[in-house]
């Protein structure tokens, strides 16, 4: 028979692609692995993200508008100018149709407070001197962000320069310095004051100073009233920080910042706001950064998958054009499409294990370049790694094995009629 001899050529020709095929191997393999560290990189940030953003606020921020305005005027020094600033521009604000409350604050929360220095004077710890988020607030702002009080009063009008210094902390404070939230009537000393607890109230979340590098998180916080501000603490304060004046509405706030400066500028001409912002935004704003290196990592994970899946798809078609004529001799001597498609998948199959393999390993030293931008996940977390792996299996695996449909085209006779 004549037959033999080409058939023999024809299925040993299939070997002179195989230092080219290996090398298509090889790349696919990196591509694979450079996948399994931006993916895995994106994975951990998006938790981080969620993380962060499912943080109980402490406070609601329904129909709450707030603006800020420097008060880094010489006008503003006076603790007795500021104090008619604010009794006259609050006073106009609530007289704003639908506008049930308004208060001012040094800071709001999302945002990043004043960390000043105190000293325990009836604590359980070792070390008298500590750091807090501190902040001024007039007598209205803990009912206007529905802030809970837990345990005693909050300001009113009686707390004045010239009455006894008193202030209000958080849960948080209470249980880290007196390891209680039994605090009422306790004092700690703030510079040359001495300053009574007067009331306990919930964690509100924040943009930590100086005591953590989260981006968001409750951490320690007095409050003091607005009224007890001293001149020095005025003159320097608002070089730095720009209070803010919020209202509460009855319904949308839409409207409500036109109003707002017209109420402003009743009280005083010369002081317009520097921006609204609707306190169910600040949280966005806060967490920008990380949005961003999300946004960051998502586009390139997803063009380095890309990239990868072409070159699976495009190995395994080469290979399927390659070997048509190898692969319908096989057929025609008894071979099933079956083994033939899994034959020709493998070979792509085989560089993605092993460029997962070597991402899995590659992302144990990177991911540690992101540990710093992680919060409220591990850094090698398993629902992570396991979501890419199972992610990359999937699609590696339809990538492959498409191409191979063709294989059920090939006619072995017409294969043999060939050689």
């Amino acid at each position: 028979m004549t037959l033999r001899p080409p058939m023999v050529r024809t299925v040993s020709e299939s070997g002179a692609g195989y230092g080219r095929r290996r090398t298509r191997q090889a790349l696919i393999a990196g591509e694979f692995m450079l996948t399994v560290v931006l993916l895995a990189s994106a994975g951990l940030l998006v938790r981080t993200l969620v993380h962060l953003q499912a943080l109980p606020p402490g406070f609601d921020a329904t129909n709450v508008m707030a603006a800020q305005v420097s008060l880094d005027d010489a006008r503003y020094h006076d603790p007795k100018a500021f104090q008619r600033l604010l009794e006259r521009s609050l006073e106009a604000m609530k007289r704003i149709p639908g506008v049930n409350s308004a208060a001012v604050a040094l800071s709001l929360p999302f945002e990043r407070g004043l960390n000043d220095g105190f000293h325990l004077v009836e604590g359980v710890s070792d070390d008298p001197g500590h750091m807090s988020s501190a902040a001024y607030v007039t007598p209205e702002f803990f009912s206007t962000l529905r802030i809970p009080v837990l345990a005693g009063r909050t300001f009113n009008a009686g707390d004045t320069l010239q009455s006894e210094r008193v202030i209000v902390v958080n849960t948080s404070f209470a249980l880290e310095y007196f390891k209680t939230t039994d605090v009422v009537g306790r004092h700690i000393r703030s510079g040359k004051d001495m300053n009574r607890i007067v009331g306990v109230v919930g964690d509100v979340t924040k943009r930590p100073g100086l005591l953590q590098r989260a981006p968001l998180s409750t951490e320690v916080t007095y409050y003091f009233p607005a009224t007890q501000a001293s001149k020095g603490f005025l003159q320097l304060i608002h070089v730095w920080f720009q209070p803010s004046w919020i209202v509460r509405t009855n319904g949308p706030v839409t409207g409500v910042t036109e109003a707002m400066q017209k109420a402003m500028a009743e009280a005083e001409p010369k002081l317009p706001f520097a921006g609204f912002h609707q306190l169910s935004d600040l949280q966005a704003l806060a967490l920008r950064q990380q949005r961003f290196e999300v946004l960051l990592l998502g586009i390139l994970s997803g063009l380095a998958l890309l990239l990868s899946l072409v070159g699976v798809y495009g190995l395994v078609s080469n290979m399927v054009i390659q070997r048509t004529r190898e692969i319908g001799i096989r057929m025609a001597l008894g071979s099933s499409i079956r083994q033939a498609m899994f034959e020709v998948g493998t070979s792509a199959i085989t560089a993605v294990a092993l460029g997962l393999a070597g991402g899995l390993a590659l992302s144990a030293v990177s991911v540690r370049l992101i540990r710093s931008e992680l919060y409220g996940v591990k850094t090698y977390d398993p629902f992570t790694y396991v979501a890419v792996l199972a992610l990359l299996i999937v699609a590696a695996t339809a990538a492959a094995f498409l191409p191979t449909r063709r294989i059920a085209r090939i006619d072995p006779a017409s294969t043999l009629r060939a050689e």
